[in-house]
């Protein structure tokens, strides 16, 4: 596979499939336990919150994508983890409703438009994280550090 093959589709699916997967279960359990502290009025896990989750939503999908771009996960895993944080935030807020959690339902919140901003957000920040993993990638290919396209390293031969 071509090193552009391999930093656009992706070559390592396994790997992509447990970073867009890993991120979406921090995330979750991040949103859940915000959610929960707010409800039994915990200030210190209240105000841990208020500080991990920002950083989880709007800030951590660009370091993630990056590290995607560069171990060759392919651009839609990389952009996946971008939509992430929207996706769990309406999961939330739909189960939220359902099970009548006061201050979650869809009533609360406006959920179209938040989501839709997180999931700009998200994909913006991951969008820019690729670019910047696969700028990273293509340099250590030309400086012969890492694996290339194939998976074999610079000292390897056939």
């Amino acid at each position: 596979m071509t090193t552009t093959e391999a930093l656009l589709l992706g070559r390592r699916r396994r790997l992509a499939v447990a970073m867009v997967a890993g991120f979406a279960v921090v995330v979750a359990i991040a949103l859940a336990s915000a959610v929960i502290a707010d409800l039994a009025d915990l200030q210190g896990a209240a105000a841990l919150a208020d500080r991990l989750v920002p950083l989880l939503v709007f800030y951590a999908p660009a370091p993630i994508a990056a590290a995607g771009a560069y171990a060759r996960c392919g651009g839609p895993a990389c952009l996946a983890v971008g939509v992430v944080p929207a996706v769990v935030f309406a999961a939330l807020v739909l189960v939220g409703t359902v099970l009548g959690v006061p201050g979650v339902g869809a009533a609360d919140s406006p959920l179209g438009g938040v989501t839709v901003s997180f999931a700009l957000v998200g994909v913006s920040g991951a969008f820019v994280g690729y670019c910047a993993g696969v700028t990273a990638a293509m340099l250590a290919d030309l400086a012969g550090v890492g694996d290339d396209a194939d998976g074999r390293t610079a000292n390897d031969t056939d």
